[in-house]
C-alpha cells in the first residue's frame, strides 16, 4: 500500500513538473530545507551583501524559522497544502538550494539554465548515507530509481573539505567538477567571538548552570527510535558519579518523532529538539555523542569528546559507519555507561588530535564560507 502511495505521489510530481516546466524561468532563489543553520547563514550574508533577489523558502514544518525571516524572502511550510506552490516555484527558479533528500526534486523538469545546489546539513560524516547507506541496497528497484533521480538533480554540491567531497562523490555518484569546495556556511559562526560569548551567557542563564561543568549528550537517531524515544545511557548512574561536578544536557536528534518522558531534575536538563546546536555548544565542556556530525563543529572549541557507541557493530551492519570510523574519532570509544563515566573522570584532552581532526574536515571553513557561497549564487543568477 505504501509503495502504491509513493508511486501515485511521484506521478503527480511529474505531472506538475511537466506543466510548470512550460512556464518561463524567473530570477528567483528557492530554498528547500530540513535544518535551519546553513540556510540562515546564507540568508544573513545575502542581506549583508545587498544581494536580495526574490527568495522563497519551503521548510520542514517542525522547524522554527522565525530567526531566518528577511524582508526579501517568503517562507512556507512544506506541507501537502503547499504542494502545488512548491512544484511551481521549484520548476521556475533560476537556482534551487536544498539541504537534504527531497523526492519532489525528481519531478522537476530541469532546464539547461537552472541550478540545483545541494548544501547538505552537516560538515562531515561518521555514518554512511546516500548510496553508501547499506539500507539503500536493500530497497526495491523503484525506490533505487527514485533515489538516483533525486541525486541526479544536484548540479553542484557544497563541501567543507576534500574528505567530505569524496564522500559526496560516492554517496551521490558525482563527478569532481560538481563539488563546490567553498566551506560550510553554518561554521562561520565559530569565528564570531562576540556571538559565541553572547550565546554562552544566554545558555548558562537559560539552563541555570552555576559553578558546574556541562556535559552534552547528543546521540544520532536510530531507525527504530524514530517513533519511540529511549536512552541507553544510564542517567541515574551518571548523576550518582558526576552530579556534584557536572550538569548534563540531553539533546535528541530533531528527526525523532517523540520525546522522552521529562522529569524535573537538578542534574539532567532536556534540551528542546528544535534548539539550535550552535547556541548550545559554547557552554559545553565535554561532548558525548556517537555517529552524529556534531563533533565536526565542536572541534572548533578544542574540548574533549567521548564517543558512546554502545551499538557499534549493529549500527555498522545495518546503516554503515564511515570508513575508518575508529581511526577518525578524536576521543575515546565507550560501549557502557561505566566507561563513559570513567572517560569523563579521567579525560585527557589531546589538543593536537582534535586540531588535526578539525583541519581535515573543516579545511575550507574559515569564517568566509557564507560570503563565498553568496558570491557563487550571484554569479549563477547573472548567468544567461
Amino acid at each position: 500500500m505504501k509503495n502504491i502511495a509513493i508511486k501515485l505521489y511521484m506521478m503527480m510530481m511529474h505531472v506538475l513538473g511537466f506543466v510548470f516546466g512550460r512556464f518561463p524561468i524567473q530570477q528567483k532563489v528557492v530554498m528547500l530545507i530540513s535544518f535551519p543553520e546553513n540556510p540562515a547563514a546564507i540568508l544573513r550574508e545575502m542581506e549583508k551583501s545587498h544581494f536580495t533577489p526574490e527568495t522563497i523558502v519551503f521548510y520542514d514544518p517542525r522547524l522554527n524559522v522565525d530567526g531566518m525571516a528577511r524582508n526579501f524572502m517568503r517562507s512556507l511550510p512544506k506541507t501537502n497544502g503547499n504542494l502545488i506552490k512548491l512544484m511551481f516555484h521549484l520548476s521556475t527558479a533560476k537556482v534551487v538550494v536544498t539541504d537534504n533528500y527531497f523526492a519532489e526534486l525528481a519531478g522537476v523538469k530541469w532546464r539547461e539554465n537552472m541550478e540545483c545546489v545541494q548544501i547538505w546539513h552537516a560538515d562531515g560524516a561518521l555514518k554512511k548515507f546516500g548510496w553508501e547507506d547499506k539500507t539503500a541496497q536493500e530497497r526495491s528497484e523503484s525506490d533505487k530509481n527514485r533515489f538516483q533521480a533525486v541525486y541526479k538533480t544536484f548540479s553542484k554540491v557544497l563541501a567543507g573539505s576534500d574528505e567530505m567531497g569524496e564522500i559526496f562523490k560516492r554517496s551521490f555518484l558525482l563527478k569532481d567538477e560538481q563539488l563546490l569546495k567553498l566551506g560550510v556556511p553554518r561554521t562561520d559562526y565559530y569565528f564570531d567571538e562576540q556571538a559565541i560569548e553572547r550565546n554562552k551567557a544566554i545558555g548558562l542563564e537559560k539552563y541555570k548552570i552555576q559553578d558546574k561543568k556541562v556535559l552534552l549528550y547528543a546521540p544520532t537517531f536510530r531507525d527504530e527510535a524514530l517513533s519511540e524515544a529511549k536512552l541507553d545511557l544510564d542517567i541515574a548512574a551518571m548523576k550518582a558519579a558526576l552530579g556534584n561536578e557536572y550538569k548534563l544536557l540531553l539533546k535528541l536528534h530533531p528527526s525523532m518523532m517523540t520525546d522522552l518522558a521529562k522529569q524535573a531534575d537538578d542534574f539532567c536538563v532536556y534540551v528542546e529538539k528544535e534548539a539550535e546546536l550552535e547556541a548550545i555548544l559554547p557552554i559545553v565542556d565535554v561532548l558525548i555523542t556517537d555517529y552524529s556530525s556534531i563533533p565536526f563543529e565542536f572541534a572548533f572549541f578544542e574540548k574533549p569528546m567521548i564517543f558512546f557507541a554502545y551499538d557499534l557493530k549493529a549500527y555498522d551492519a545495518s546503516r554503515g559507519l564511515a570508513d575508518g570510523y575508529l581511526d577518525t574519532i578524536p576521543g575515546p570509544l565507550c560501549k557502557t555507561t561505566a566507561e563513559v563515566i570513567a572517560a569523563v573522570e579521567n579525560q585527557a584532552i589531546n589538543v593536537d588530535e582534535i586540531r588535526e581532526f578539525s583541519a581535515r574536515w573543516n579545511k575550507y571553513s574559515d569564517g568566509e564560507s557564507s560570503k563565498r557561497f553568496v558570491d557563487f549564487l550571484q554569479s549563477e543568477m547573472a548567468r544567461e
